[in-house]
């Protein structure tokens, strides 16, 4: 059996063809181009990043030996389009980047982290429909409201459908009562407007016949996969409590396993994870755009060279300077987030600092816990995408 996983990133789409048999037959990482029409905003264009994510699943499937069992994506979602209802683009996808309105909040009342699972996060789906309200409610009521993780699935096989997982930051699904959310009517929009949410590894439908092209067939089936950490969990083997992932992307994440939902604390994101089958829930908590001034560090002092993150690992490692003085800064504010958290008996890392030798032996230093690497490093939550998309695991 031979599946494709996609990790969704903010700034790169990692995939990879993965067999159950033999592992990782084929990985890919290409990055994504965003636009920027104005101060703060930062857009992708749905038609060129289409055909990025299509192009990655065509050259993956070439590495295959057999037909492609499922495709499932991985998602850093949080990003917001509105559609025809036939599913044409009718506005460039908003990034959760973009800081047009950062200023807004919702109105006194919505209890989002109660009702969604995730604070009300300014730069979001909420936000996001609150400058098509602002700006364009005619456009907001005859659309079809869209992420770019679900419209791509939507394109692969027909089905608007979203999973579970990233339900939370869309916004718009209560979480708890399993339903939509009761402040759709502030914006004008109808449950038809919007996806229908299922949990993580439901089959939307088959390979549509127009993408169908060697071991692409009308067999190979689309489901539904995850918020991309959660998904890396499932590929590290995170699954219960008492263990923890951490995932250094964009910014740094800590997944934990949580037996019920109200043990995810207040101040932390609330994921469905293997809840919808008896598992866990899941909780993160995030250190923001940690990997991105880290990436700012690395390029204004070593340039854009291949050798540029091993440059900067050998340095930290030589001594005291700037280089292990970033390093030591950015794991001293995970280390802050850890510590209060019951004690982590298995910590597994991701991630592009996963690869290098001065990230890892300074968190083995810092932190009070057993520290693994996953096999997969930065492709970790493209294998756990794959797993879904195989059926190996929900």
């Amino acid at each position: 059996m031979t599946s494709i996983g996609l990790d969704l990133g903010t700034g790169a789409v990692k995939g990879v063809c993965w067999s159950m048999r033999q592992g990782v037959l084929k990985s890919i990482s290409r990055r994504v181009t965003f636009d920027h029409p104005a101060p703060g905003r930062v857009e992708l264009d749905p038609a060129a990043y289409t055909e990025l994510v299509l192009d990655i699943i065509r050259t993956l499937a070439e590495a295959a030996e057999e037909e492609i069992t499922g495709i499932s994506f991985a998602a850093a979602s949080g990003n917001t389009l509105l559609c025809a209802p036939d599913g044409t683009p009718r506005t460039p996808v908003i990034s959760w980047l973009d800081k047009r309105l950062e200023d807004w909040l919702p109105p006194e009342g919505w209890q989002v982290r109660k009702t969604t699972g995730w604070p009300a996060i300014r730069t979001f789906p909420l936000m996001h429909l609150e400058y098509f309200r602002r700006t364009s409610p005619e456009l907001l009521k005859t659309s079809v409201v869209a992420m770019n993780n679900d419209c791509l699935v939507w394109r692969l096989c027909g089905e608007h459908l979203l999973d579970s997982s990233n339900a939370a930051p869309f916004y718009l699904w209560d979480q708890a009562a399993n339903t939509y959310a009761p402040y759709l009517g502030y914006y004008g929009l109808a449950p038809s407007q919007l996806p229908r949410i299922l949990p993580v590894g439901s089959v939307a439908g088959n390979l549509k016949r127009e993408f169908h092209r060697g071991n692409l067939t009308g067999n190979t089936k689309i489901r539904l996969g995850s918020f991309d950490h959660p998904a890396a969990a499932r590929a590290a083997g995170i699954l219960e409590p008492g263990s923890m992932l951490l995932s250094c992307g964009t910014s740094w994440v800590g997944f934990y396993p949580c037996a019920a939902r109200d043990d995810v604390p207040e101040n932390e994101l609330c994921d469905a994870f293997r809840s919808a089958s008896g598992g866990c829930w899941g909780a993160m908590f995030s250190i923001a755009k940690a990997g991105v001034k880290t990436e700012e560090f690395i390029c204004g002092r070593y340039g854009n060279t291949p050798d540029r993150y091993e440059r900067f690992n050998e340095e930290a490692l030589a001594g005291d300077g700037p280089a292990r003085e970033l390093m030591l800064e950015v794991i001293g504010r995970f280390k802050e987030r850890f510590d209060r958290h019951p004690k982590v008996d298995r910590l597994v890392v991701c991630g592009g600092p996963s690869e290098g030798a001065g990230w890892l032996k300074f968190l083995r230093e810092q932190l009070d816990a057993d520290i693994e690497v996953s096999p997969y490093h930065s492709y970790t939550g493209a294998v756990g995408a794959a797993m879904i998309a195989g059926a190996v695991i929900k």
